[in-house]
C-alpha cells in the first residue's frame, strides 16, 4: 500500500514529466533552454503565435518585462520579435536595444495580445483602426 506522500510525489513527477514533454529543451539537463518570442507582422500590426528564436544557456528563464528583439535578415531588412522571457537573449547578432522605431508598435501589439489570425484578421485590433477600415457606405447618415 502506498502512502499519500508517495502518491502525491508520483502525481507531481508525472506532471513534471508531462511539462518536460511539452518544453523538451528546458528538460535536457544541459543548462540550455529555448528562448521563445512572437514575430511582429508590421503590415497587420499583430503578433504571431510563440516560436523558438534560439537555444540559449541557463535554466528556466522566468518572466520579465516585454522586450523587442530585432534579427537582421541575410537578404536585407529585419524581423521584429517580442518576448517576455528573461535574459540571456538570443545570439549576439540580435539587437535588444529597443531603438528600432517599430518596437513601440510591436510591444503594443503584444501588450494587447493581438494575435494574427490565418484569415487575415487579428484577435484584438486597435479600435480606431477598425473604424478607419470600415466601408464608407456603412457610415451613419
Amino acid at each position: 500500500m502506498r502512502s499519500r506522500g508517495a502518491a502525491a510525489f508520483s502525481a507531481a513527477s508525472a506532471l513534471s514529466l508531462f511539462t518536460c514533454m511539452i518544453h523538451l529543451s528546458s528538460c535536457k539537463g544541459d543548462g540550455t533552454h529555448a528562448y521563445v518570442g512572437r514575430l511582429y507582422l508590421e503590415a497587420r500590426d499583430c503578433v504571431a503565435t510563440s516560436s523558438t528564436l534560439d537555444v540559449v544557456s541557463g535554466g528556466e528563464p522566468g518572466t520579465c518585462p516585454a522586450v523587442c528583439l530585432i534579427q537582421p535578415r541575410s537578404e536585407g531588412g529585419r524581423a521584429i520579435y517580442v518576448s517576455t522571457e528573461c535574459p540571456p537573449y538570443p545570439a549576439p547578432d540580435w539587437d535588444v536595444s529597443g531603438s528600432d522605431p517599430k518596437c513601440a508598435l510591436a510591444l503594443a501589439a503584444l501588450g494587447r495580445n493581438d494575435t494574427c489570425l490565418s484569415d487575415g484578421g487579428t484577435t484584438q485590433p486597435i479600435p480606431d483602426a477598425a473604424v478607419a477600415d470600415a466601408p464608407a457606405d456603412s457610415a451613419p447618415e
